[in-house]
């Protein structure tokens, strides 16, 4: 059984090439860049959403069992199998999503991005299992994550990708005792809210709570919010941004905030548009991932009544950018920074964490086990 790697910038077609394969290959599987598609959310436990497609293709009950113990085994989620879907974090729903593909056991298995928003442990277990997967798979991104791990894996290259072009180095903007703005004991809760209206059956009561933690956040710098998935990173961002209205967020899923019908509506600054090439007219739900991305990060900096928000807190804004999309963010990174304003990042790609390096700097908070 091969392995392959497509790499290619935003527009080259690599989602159309899977989605080809997939379409023209009887028994193949996909998972797709949107990894909640994956889980239906009517289901009480993770568990049962890894049996899902089990029970749909009339698995039996033991063989059910073996699976599910296989995969979960396979991508570390023994612990999150009595979780609630809804109370995951953003990459233990990647994990999830992908054990929902992979325990189907299909010949040929088509993967589109599947590395984004995983922490450096999580990729390389992800990597050990496509090896040893008794198929054929084809992995889509814009960024050759397998040849981080693997320099011999089977690589094409589709379209022309960018150079990666930084910022110039932003001034420093500290200034003694005013150099940091200080947040105390921030705790951010997750769980054990109101279920939903289709979820009959009582859940258990998970709850996820992370601080007391302080935070001081470096004037016209950047603070790193860096730790393992689920280490609690986008409830800690959370619980700051309900301390301090001057605090904006950028969601790990732009289409999380998407309210309105179109871009001009999402993004009324035009020179913000401009800036970032788009199209006022189209509903936001209808640009690619690059374009999306941009639009949530000029939707969430642009002024309001004249004033930028003061700290930008962006969770995981790297994934699905390809290069010339993170171009344009760290162009919008540093001119926020200009202004004086702080970054708040949670990222898993050191790489990208260095390119702001360059032009920023870069302190770091770790939040659970380090790698």
């Amino acid at each position: 059984m091969a392995i392959k790697q497509l790499v290619g910038p935003s527009g080259s077609g690599l989602t159309k090439y899977l989605t080809d394969l997939y379409e023209n290959t009887p028994g193949a599987v996909m998972l797709t860049s949107n990894p909640r598609a994956h889980i239906t959310y009517l289901r009480t436990t993770v568990e049962e959403e890894l049996a899902f497609g089990l029970e749909q293709r009339g698995v039996a009950l033991d063989e059910m069992r073996q699976r599910i113990e296989r995969i979960a085994g396979a991508l570390d989620l023994q612990d999150l199998l009595d979780r609630a879907p809804n109370q995951l974090s953003g990459g233990q729903t990647r994990r999830v999503a992908l054990g929902t593909v992979l325990i189907l056991d299909a010949p040929l298995v088509l993967l589109d991005d599947p590395f984004a928003g995983l922490d450096p442990a999580s990729r390389q277990q992800l990597a050990d299992v496509l090896h040893n997967l008794d198929a054929d798979v084809v992995v889509a991104g814009h960024h050759a994550w397998l040849s981080d791990i693997d320099p011999d894996v089977n690589t094409e290259l589709l379209g022309e990708e960018a150079l990666l072009q930084l910022p110039e180095k932003v001034p420093s903007s500290h200034h003694g005792d005013d150099s940091y703005l200080h947040f105390p004991d921030l705790v951010g809760c997750q769980g054990a809210g109101k279920r939903r209206w289709w979820q009959f059956r009582k859940s258990q009561a998970n709850r996820f709570e992370i601080g007391p933690v302080s935070l001081s956040i470096p004037r016209g710098g950047v603070l790193w919010l860096r730790g393992a998935n689920g280490a609690g990173k986008s409830t800690l961002m959370k619980a700051l941004v309900e301390r301090d209205k001057r605090i904006g967020l950028m969601l790990q899923d732009p289409i999380d905030q998407v309210i309105d019908s179109r871009v001009d509506q999402m993004v009324p600054d035009a020179q913000l548009r401009s800036q970032f090439d788009l199209n006022s007219e189209e509903h936001p739900e209808d640009l690619s991932q690059r374009a999306l991305r941009l639009a949530q990060f000029a939707s969430v900096i642009g002024p309001v009544n004249g004033q930028y928000v003061a700290v930008l807190c962006a969770d995981e804004p790297d994934v699905g950018l390809d290069i010339a999309g993170r171009n344009m963010l760290h162009e919008g990174f540093a001119s926020h920074l200009h202004r004086g304003g702080s970054i708040v990042l949670a990222c898993h790609d050191e790489n990208f964490i260095e390119e702001v390096r360059s032009y920023a700097p870069v302190e770091v908070h770790y939040l659970g086990r380090t790698f």
